[in-house]
């Protein structure tokens, strides 16, 4: 992962297109930093969006607090033997939650 971290970082810089930012670059490598916290990235195009960072157990709530210090709200989403489900414990998520559990895949 962090690999692809370094060659995405020089396709943004010869592209002109921050991929992943330097503030998202210090953002990724903390969560990295932590316990259980098995790797962490930019999703889709980069820029200043969105991150996601992949944890074992209850390590999540170690990524939630920090990634919360610096004012980054976490929308956490764990493993379920019925699937995959939104976690709703921060009312910040609670638009957020709604309108992707109304959602009906066939």
């Amino acid at each position: 992962m962090l690999g692809i971290r370094y060659h995405m970082c020089l396709m943004g810089e010869a592209a002109g297109v921050p991929i992943e930012p330097e503030s998202q670059t210090k953002l990724l490598d903390a969560a990295l930093n932590l316990e259980g916290v098995l790797l962490a990235g930019v999703l889709g195009a980069g820029g200043f969006d969105a991150v996601f960072a992949v944890t074992l157990g209850d390590s999540s709530s170690n990524v939630t607090k920090t990634w919360s210090s610096l004012n980054v709200l976490a929308l956490l989403v764990k493993k379920d033997p019925c699937g995959v489900s939104l976690e709703s414990a921060d009312p910040r998520t609670n638009e957020i939650t709604s309108a992707v559990s109304s959602i009906h895949i066939e």
